[in-house]
């Protein structure tokens, strides 16, 4: 499965130290067997993966077998 990264989940993780980037990389790389803590956001097609008190947000194409990472924040910032 492929994972694709928006621009601004890329500057988010430019902009990280290097144990939060390690952090959610790792969690990226977990969305390509969709593992970890995955909810399905209400009143959208975009789903939604929690790692501490960060947020990815991402929507999964099942036809194209791509999941495109939307955004990355802190919870307070990301909703």
């Amino acid at each position: 499965m492929n994972v694709e990264l928006r621009k601004q989940p890329e500057k988010y993780l430019r902009k990280t130290d290097t144990n939060t980037y390690r952090k959610l990389m790792n969690a990226i790389d977990g969305l390509r067997n969709l593992e970890g803590d995955i909810v399905k956001l209400k009143g959208t097609e975009k789903y939604r993966l929690k790692i501490y008190h960060y947020r990815i947000i991402f929507s999964y194409n099942s036809g194209e077998d791509t999941i495109t990472v939307e955004e990355i924040g802190s919870r307070g910032d990301i909703y």
